[in-house]
This record gives C-alpha cells, sequence and structure tokens, in this order.
C-alpha cells in the first residue's frame, strides 16, 4: 500500500487528466475556446415531438414506454417500490439489454480517454507507471471508499438491483457513477421567472456539454420513480442514461428542477475542493427526490459535506423563482436576480433571471446566453428557449432539458446515435415533451 500523501496525488492527478479531457479540450485550449467563441448557431427550426408514450413492457415494479419519434426516441421508464433494491431490479430487468451494450462500451471509451491524456500530459513518472499498472478501476475504488460513508445507503441498494438484475458487475455499476465527480462536464444553465417569461412562468435550461464518444446518447432514459414509503422521499423524474442512477438533470413531483455546470476556471471566491463528501450526482436527485420547496433544497446544499468547484441551478415553480449556486467544499453562495455573480459587463444582472453559460469565468459563452435571454425577454417559453436560446448559443452537446415548472411538462433532446443521421449536438436535434402530471400520475 502507499502512503496518504500518494493517494492525495493520485486522485489530485485524475481530476486533471479529466478535466482536460473533458470536451476533448485541453485546460489551454479550452481558455481559448471560451474567450474567442463568439460565432451564433442558427435557430432549431424541427417541431418538437408531442406524441404519447408507447407501451413496451411490463415487469413487477416497473413498466417500460418509448417516446419520441424516428431516431430521437427515448426509453421512459416507471419504477416503483420500498426499497432502493426494488427500483433497481425493475429498472434493470426492463433495461438489461441496453444497460449491457451501454456499459462495456462507454467504460471502454474513458479507459482509452485518460489513457490517451497521460501521454500528453507532463506527470510524474511514478504516476503515469502507476495509472499504467493499476488502472481507472482501482482508482475509482478508492474515490468510492472516500465517499461511502456520506452516501444513502438505499442508493447502493439500487445499483445492486440493476447488477443482479441486467446480469453485470455490481463494482462496475458503482465505478460508472464515481467517475461524474472527476470529469464534471462543461454546461450552461438559467432559471428565469416573473417578467423574463411569457405569462410569469418558473422555467429553467440544463444544457450539457459533455463527451459525446462514449455512446451514452445510444440509450437515453427518462427515469420516473415512484416511491411506496416516505422513506424514499416522493415521485421525481431523472433524464440520463441506461445503467445510470445518479442525477445531472431533472424535476421532481413537487415543481422543483436541478441544473449543474462543472467549473474549470474558478476566481478566488470559490475555496477548495475535496474527493471526500456526498458527489454532486447524489447532492442533486436528494433535492429531487426528497426537498419539498427551495429552502429546503437551499439548506441540504449549505449542510452537506460538498466535494468540488460546481455552479448549481435550483427553480421552484411553486414560488416562482430560482437561484444559482456557487458551490465548493469549503464555501458555498447563493444568488438571486439581484446580487448575480460573477458580476462584469460580460456577465451582467437580468431582472428574474439567474443564468451561467459553459464556466465561472467564460466571457464569450456567458455574454452569448446574457444576449439570447435579453433578445427574447418577456416572451420566452420553452419552445422559443429551444428555437432560440440554447441552438443559437450552441449549448447542450450531450443533452438539454428545458423546464416548465409552473405547468410540470420537461422538454428533452439527445445527441446523435451511432449510425443515426443529422447533426451531432443535441441542441440541433428533435425534443420530446414530457407530460409530467402525467406520469407521476400513473399507478402500478
Amino acid at each position: 500500500m502507499f502512503d496518504q500523501n500518494r493517494l492525495f496525488y493520485v486522485l489530485f492527478g485524475l481530476v486533471v487528466i479529466f478535466q482536460t479531457s473533458s470536451c476533448h479540450k485541453t485546460i489551454k485550449n479550452y481558455g481559448a475556446y471560451c474567450a474567442n467563441d463568439t460565432a451564433r448557431g442558427d435557430p432549431n427550426l424541427i417541431p418538437i415531438d408531442e406524441s404519447q408514450p408507447r407501451f413496451i413492457n411490463k415487469v413487477e415494479n416497473g413498466t417500460l414506454y418509448q417516446i419520441g419519434a424516428g431516431e430521437d426516441q427515448v426509453w421512459l421508464i416507471h419504477v416503483y417500490g420500498n426499497t432502493g433494491y426494488d427500483f433497481g431490479y425493475a429498472y434493470g430487468t426492463l433495461l438489461r439489454d441496453q444497460i449491457n451494450k451501454v456499459l462495456p462500451r462507454a467504460w471502454a471509451h474513458f479507459e482509452e480517454e485518460i489513457l490517451k491524456e497521460l501521454k500528453n500530459l507532463k506527470l510524474p513518472k511514478w504516476f503515469v507507471d502507476f495509472v499504467v499498472d493499476k488502472g481507472l478501476s482501482f482508482a475509482l475504488d478508492i474515490q468510492n471508499d472516500l465517499v461511502k460513508k456520506y452516501m444513502d445507503e438505499e442508493v447502493y441498494n439500487e445499483m445492486r438491483g440493476i447488477a443482479d438484475a441486467a446480469q453485470v458487475d455490481y463494482k462496475t455499476v458503482i465505478r460508472l457513477h464515481m467517475l461524474g465527480e472527476i470529469t464534471r462536464g462543461r454546461c450552461s444553465l438559467y432559471g428565469l421567472w416573473g417578467n423574463a417569461t411569457l405569462g410569469g412562468k418558473t422555467l429553467q435550461l440544463r444544457a450539457l456539454d459533455w463527451d459525446v464518444d462514449g455512446g451514452l446518447q445510444d440509450y437515453p432514459v427518462i427515469t420516473i420513480y415512484h416511491p411506496l414509503t416516505s422513506k424514499l422521499g416522493h415521485p421525481f423524474a431523472n433524464v440520463a442514461w441506461a445503467g445510470y442512477i445518479g442525477t445531472l438533470t431533472g424535476m421532481s413531483s413537487l415543481r422543483l428542477g436541478i441544473s449543474e455546470i462543472g467549473v474549470s476556471f474558478p476566481d478566488d471566491t470559490f475555496g477548495d475542493e475535496s474527493m471526500a463528501g456526498l458527489p454532486f450526482i447524489f447532492v442533486e436527485r436528494h433535492i429531487l427526490q426528497f426537498s419539498e420547496t427551495l429552502d429546503d433544497a437551499l439548506s441540504f446544499i449549505a449542510n452537506v459535506r460538498r466535494t468540488c468547484h460546481l455552479i448549481l441551478g435550483v427553480a421552484d415553480g411553486k414560488l416562482g423563482t430560482a437561484r444559482m449556486v456557487q458551490y465548493s467544499h469549503s464555501i458555498v453562495n447563493f444568488f438571486d436576480d439581484q446580487n448575480l455573480q460573477p458580476l462584469a459587463d460580460w456577465h451582467p444582472r437580468i431582472p428574474h433571471a439567474i443564468y451561467s453559460g459553459m464556466d465561472w469565468l467564460c466571457p464569450s459563452r456567458q455574454y452569448k446566453l446574457y444576449k439570447a435571454i435579453t433578445d427574447q425577454y418577456g416572451q420566452i417559453t420553452p419552445e422559443l428557449s429551444i428555437k432560440n436560446i440554447t441552438s443559437v448559443v450552441k449549448t447542450g452537446d450531450l443533452h438539454v432539458g428545458v423546464y416548465d415548472l409552473t405547468d410540470n411538462i420537461m422538454y428533452v433532446a439527445n445527441a446523435r446515435g451511432t449510425n443515426e443521421q443529422g447533426p451531432m449536438e443535441a441542441y440541433k436535434r428533435q425534443f420530446v415533451k414530457v407530460d409530467l402530471n402525467v406520469e407521476f400520475a400513473r399507478t402500478r
């Protein structure tokens, strides 16, 4: 075994590797990308698919549907249960084929990307030898050991249920969920309400700009959770891929929405990071699963043991407002439209709006999102956002979620899958409409 100091450098090195490989840009190139990307994208003129879910299969504690048309179809799965294992077993049974296809492909891709980056980064030889010798699996097992005591045991039970039903390795399922903590992703978000939107609706954007080469978009899944006991919270919707139960995108039955941005370019207001704490994908999931109000969500964020540098967005359709969160291990700050940060000429404040484009210090992307919002100000609907905001700003490579938290409706698009046609980026593709009033009310 190696000592704790060496463990620290190993884990720190992995953070560097993943941050520089995310979106296939080094830190240097990504900085230039933020500074110089001023070209506007074209509007997305593809009609939104509003067709009804099509029944596919049913098992105890689960029902599988498909939504969307043509190449832009999404699996819609409902799981019911008294335990996390109930959720996972139904999920793994209904999506066994998809899980067994995406898991090895995605895992092989991420391993390859790490080894590729090792050759280009100036890292100590002992560290390079360590990663080559021990591999990604070993490092992620260490990561899991560091977070285990902060995790909800029912989440592990759910992963166990997936592994048992889909007949995949349980440790591999866990490792998949540790990747988010060190890859994060470059994304955009907004929360709009009051005068910013048509009719004063509360809207939220979650645009995920992440790796489109791992095949995740071949198996997009929206999971509707139906707890049958209060210890599992209340119904919520999670947007991800087959086998992935952490939350990056989603809405709750109590009309809370969540968004997230990984931060590569913080300023000195962020504080430090830690590898030990509750992974942010499960912080976000806890908010959707257990928080009843915006205040509940912000209180949880303030008191949970946090980990890395992030920007979170939380919106509440009941209260008709949203907050942006500056998030790190040691510091957390909450912003509304009156005190939004960073305050700069490239990131002005907008009444009844919080927003962030791609990173904390990313002037061109921040300003593009500002312009897109203000150009449509007062008239913004989910449809207009899909047409003239995400597509013009060019954000949401892997998937995009637009939430109508007033009417409890979600719009989702995914990147082009293998052997599919048309544009690669999700924001250029067809969105599907999901009426969560209907989906949350579905019973066994």
